[in-house]
């Protein structure tokens, strides 16, 4: 049962169910496109379209339009490169996304009417509102791009011997007493409450552990050195998974991504933080824990 204080919530079936409609996507796409990374942008381009075109009379209004709400940054240079580029073939992708989707993710968007109703009059900014008012079809997009860019990026991924996880600073226990130390990638967890959902995690996974404020502050001060060795899996609520990605695979991160279980945030989404948490189990597949490594030395 989805929270009534949270638009989607995600579970261990969730994560099996979105690989399914990227498998059904992908064998559709590929009838009549070659590249993952060409679909992907088709994908998003047409889903835009589809979703604003009634608002606006071409491509470059919409994309205009991100970019003056300021929270789509990072898809703009994807975006930019489709603006004089004739992307009606790419439509059927969208047709097929917005038939499709539902199938598979309308059980983790469930909640999102009677969210919306409840905190109808919470003082938003102009990205806050952007985010709040979000169709259910742009919360199964990220879901959906998010699952191939996992794809895509996977075997760069595989390929760095330095890996980090970058949480979202709504999962602290506490916000006002934890004692994370920032750093030059992010906040370090300094294991101040062993009961927090960030200070298991940090004690658990032989990697890296960032905490960041918003995926905008995220690695910003990233060295040439750390883009070369580093790749990443961000912890990000769905409206943030398209830029999140395609920022770190900017920087030459490349990335890998689990969801936040559900949103837990006062300054986007909520009245008063509450802690959130994360699938274990998906994140387990992407790292060896601590345990696992002195298993290993023991025999």
């Amino acid at each position: 049962m989805i929270s009534s204080d949270s638009p989607y919530e995600v579970n261990d079936m969730y994560y099996g169910d979105v690989k399914k409609l990227a498998d059904e996507f992908l064998e559709f796409a590929h009838s009549y496109f070659d590249d993952d990374e060409k679909i992907l942008e088709g994908l998003i381009v047409s889903v835009y379209w589809k979703l604003c075109c009634d608002k606006f009379s071409s491509l470059a209004q919409i994309i205009d339009y991100l970019e003056y709400i300021g929270d789509f940054n990072d898809q703009l240079p994807y975006l930019r490169k489709w603006e004089n580029t004739d992307f009606s073939p790419y439509l059927i992708l969208g047709d097929w996304f917005c038939k499709n989707a539902s199938k598979y993710l309308a059980a983790y968007t469930f909640n999102l009417n009677y969210y919306l109703e409840k905190y109808k009059d919470k003082p938003k900014s102009k990205q806050e509102k952007i985010f709040f008012n979000s169709s259910k079809e742009l919360y199964y997009l990220n879901m959906l791009c998010s699952e191939i860019m996992g794809r895509i990026f996977r075997p760069d991924y595989e390929s760095r011997k330095r890996k980090a996880i970058v949480l979202p600073i709504c999962m602290k226990i506490n916000q006002k007493s934890c004692h994370a130390i920032e750093k030059k990638l992010g906040e370090v967890c300094q294991k101040c409450n062993p009961e927090c959902e960030i200070a298991k995690i940090t004690e658990e996974y032989d990697c890296e552990v960032y905490l960041v404020s918003h995926k905008s502050s995220a690695f910003q001060n990233a060295t040439d050195t750390d883009k070369k060795e580093l790749a990443i899996v961000g912890v990000a609520c769905p409206l943030n998974l398209i830029s999140g990605g395609w920022k770190a695979a900017a920087l030459g991160m490349p990335p890998q991504c689990v969801l936040l279980d559900k949103v837990a945030c006062s300054r986007h989404w909520l009245n008063e933080d509450v802690p959130s948490s994360i699938n274990k189990k998906e994140l387990k597949k992407y790292f060896r824990s601590k345990l696992i490594l002195l298993n290993l030395c023991i025999f």
